[in-house]
């Protein structure tokens, strides 16, 4: 049975019922935070299934599947060498330069340029301007 959403933005933005609502307390962002990105989407769409008003639980499902699969090729399509760093960060920065390079004036750049110095203050200024640019719009 769906959840009605609220009104107010906020709350469908910073803490939607449809991810704060299990019986442990656990809110899914504590959860999915901590895992490679396709599994964090498959267990976000699986989290909600039922939930939000606007998706039906078999979409819901479906996308997890779909997310699972992704993540079930991607860990076989590297055959890397270095064994100092988890598989999942080599590939993640490995993708991040090559983005980078073939685009070095966009907004998804300047993000992942922060993001491979780990310069997490960058990354929130990056994201901060972009809003302020489009709420000026």
């Amino acid at each position: 049975m769906a959840t009605t959403q609220s009104e107010d933005p906020n709350e469908r933005v910073n803490h939607p019922r449809w991810y704060t609502s299990h019986a442990s307390g656990i809110e899914c962002i504590d959860l999915i935070e901590h895992l490679p990105c396709n599994l964090a989407n498959a267990v976000k769409y699986v989290w909600r299934c039922g939930l939000k008003q606007s998706e039906t639980p078999l979409r819901d499902l479906r996308s997890a599947l779909w997310y699972t699969q992704r993540e079930l090729r991607r860990i076989d399509l590297y055959e890397l060498d270095q064994d100092d760093l988890p598989k999942t960060e080599i590939v993640w920065r490995a993708l991040a330069k090559q983005v980078i390079a073939s685009d070095t004036e966009s907004l998804l750049s300047a993000y992942l340029v922060d993001l491979l110095d780990d310069d997490f203050i960058g990354m929130v200024n990056v994201l901060n301007e972009a809003i302020d640019e489009q709420a000026t719009r």
